[in-house]
């Protein structure tokens, strides 16, 4: 069969039957079952908010590098991150700049709130960037519960199973430039290497440039043909293991071939710190293997982050 991410139209799920909404669930499990990916229409973001976010990036990555620097924090992977920023050991670095964002409350617990996940964003003195920024944040976030509760009927759970495990969220969103590949051909070939996500879901919005791919059933790379009014929305690491499997959690990579710069915004859906991610809540089955053996999902991805880390530290002593 010739592999394609399926594109979908999520408006009968907001505003449909339960028969509809069921329809649009399941054909959404199905891509994650088969792909890990799906491109959703009518998923309820407000194209100003999108349009305004893309504005404010291409604002904002327009800027001088020394100006953009000053709202960066490395060590809790908020605000800017340079260019080539992204170097690991016998691996060439990613070619792209981002601003990262962290979710829009953070926990009273004072020890969640010292963890780099719940740290502060350091906003740049640019009017109207946060307010852009943080309005499609809140746009995507709240689609992206919709989608949760969708992949919660497929599986056959409480609709509401999702947002119980993240009243504390530790989510997180990025505004990313990707140059044309070759003007930074002497450093890099990629945009971003192949990798695949760590939280539940992934919302990402992209520009008409394309050079998103995923790594199909096959092994093929399938292009994620960029669509004015669709969102990608790809299953995480922590939506496979919870799933014991069933959901996959597909590799994907960047390479801005259009000779045009690039610009997308994921956003990272993540649970609260403390949720445990064990397949007998979810699937009502047993771990298949010792990948899928319960675990606590900030635990997990904290690990994951202090790996990725050191590793940079190693690449760039």
């Amino acid at each position: 069969m010739n592999d394609t991410i399926p594109i979908l139209d999520f408006e009968p799920f907001l505003h449909g039957s339960g028969a509809d909404r069921a329809h649009v669930a399941k054909a959404i499990g199905q891509a994650f079952e088969r792909y890990g990916f799906v491109q959703l229409v009518g998923h309820g973001v407000p194209q100003e908010a999108l349009q305004g976010a893309f504005a404010a990036a291409e604002a904002f990555f327009d800027r001088p590098e020394d100006w953009k620097r000053q709202v960066q924090d490395r060590r809790n992977n908020r605000g800017y991150v340079p260019m080539f920023d992204s170097a690991l050991p016998g691996q060439k670095p990613g070619g792209h700049e981002a601003f990262s964002i962290g979710h829009f409350t953070r926990p009273e617990d004072p020890a969640l709130r010292d963890l780099p996940f719940h740290a502060e964003t350091p906003w740049p003195d640019m009017p109207g960037f946060r307010e852009r920024v943080q309005a499609c944040y809140r746009a995507m976030y709240d689609a992206g519960q919709q989608v949760l509760t969708a992949v919660a009927i497929h599986l056959g759970v409480a609709e509401d199973f999702f947002a119980d495990a993240a009243r504390e969220s530790y989510s997180n969103m990025r505004v990313v430039h990707y140059p044309p590949a070759e003007a930074i051909a002497d450093r890099t070939d990629i945009g971003v290497r192949a990798h695949a996500d760590e939280g539940l879901i992934t919302m990402l919005v992209q520009d008409m440039n394309g050079g998103l791919a995923v790594q199909g059933p096959s092994g093929d790379w399938l292009p994620v043909v960029p669509n004015r009014e669709a969102m990608v929305v790809n299953a995480g690491k922590l939506l496979r293991r919870w799933t014991n499997g069933r959901y996959q959690a597909a590799l994907h990579q960047v390479v801005n071939r259009s000779g045009r710069e690039r610009y997308s915004i994921p956003l990272f859906v993540h649970p609260s710190y403390h949720t445990r991610i064990d397949p007998m809540t979810l699937v009502g089955e047993a771990p298949a293997s010792e990948e899928f053996a319960p675990i606590v999902a900030g635990e997990q991805v904290y690990r994951n982050f202090m790996a990725r880390r050191l590793s940079w530290q190693e690449a760039t002593s």
